[in-house]
């Protein structure tokens, strides 16, 4: 009896990984890093794939959807900007590191898909729940290096942004403050669809968590001169 009840959960197990078709899942699996009954992360090579388009939605769309000239007249002309910056560009997401590649990240939540455009009095993210930091000073230090000066919830922060060779297309964000300092990988707007996503996909629901990458290896990033 017991192995008969062994053998049926066993085959019940099996059968919920198998509850979802290729087609269900919102880009092509080329290759799966986990499943489970709800969904799997996979990474997708199909850079056709609708779901690039979400990593750097259309920012006019994007103000328009939450009607940001009413609602935070403070940021209503952050798209015009008007001070020159060098060859920075403006619109970025993150780039993530996962056994030696880098990828661009589709989460299970897209509240926590956060691309961030620089204007020339605010750095504002690109999100549902909007968030924005008051831009205290800019200085391009080579045409390759930015230096913000930000209000970061309150404190003042250092961010310096340069450029790099590679990864293609990417940045390196390296914020400093009172009390400590971190860096981030971005990549440009212009080059997202450039990188393989990894897609952490549940289909018709959330997934319990996000995935979580390795930290970058900074020794292997090189800079623009």
């Amino acid at each position: 009896m017991r192995i008969l009840l062994s053998l049926a959960l066993l085959f019940f197990h099996f059968k919920s990984f198998g509850q979802f078709k290729e087609s269900d899942y919102h880009c092509r699996r080329d290759s799966v890093i986990s499943q489970t009954s709800y969904g799997s992360v996979y990474i997708t090579r199909d850079h056709s794939c609708d779901l690039y388009g979400w990593l750097c939605p259309d920012p006019k769309s994007w103000m328009n959807s939450y009607e940001i000239d009413v609602n935070f007249p403070e940021i209503a002309h952050f798209l015009n900007p008007k001070q020159i910056i060098g060859n920075f560009p403006r619109y970025w997401n993150n780039l993530h590191e996962y056994q030696g590649n880098f990828y661009v990240y589709g989460p299970s939540d897209w509240m926590a898909n956060r691309p961030d455009y620089i204007s020339d009095s605010f750095l504002v993210e690109i999100a549902s729940d909007i968030t924005y930091f008051r831009i205290k000073k800019t200085e391009v230090i080579r045409s390759c290096e930015l230096l913000l000066t930000v209000d970061l919830y309150g404190e003042e922060a250092k961010l310096r942004i340069r450029l790099l060779a590679f990864p293609e297309g990417a940045s390196l964000w390296e914020y400093t403050m009172k009390n400590g300092s971190w860096s981030e990988l971005k990549v440009s707007s212009d080059y997202v669809r450039t990188y393989d996503m990894i897609n952490n996909d549940c289909v018709n629901q959330k997934c319990y968590q996000e995935f979580h990458f390795e930290q970058t290896d900074l020794s292997r990033l090189k800079f623009m001169d």
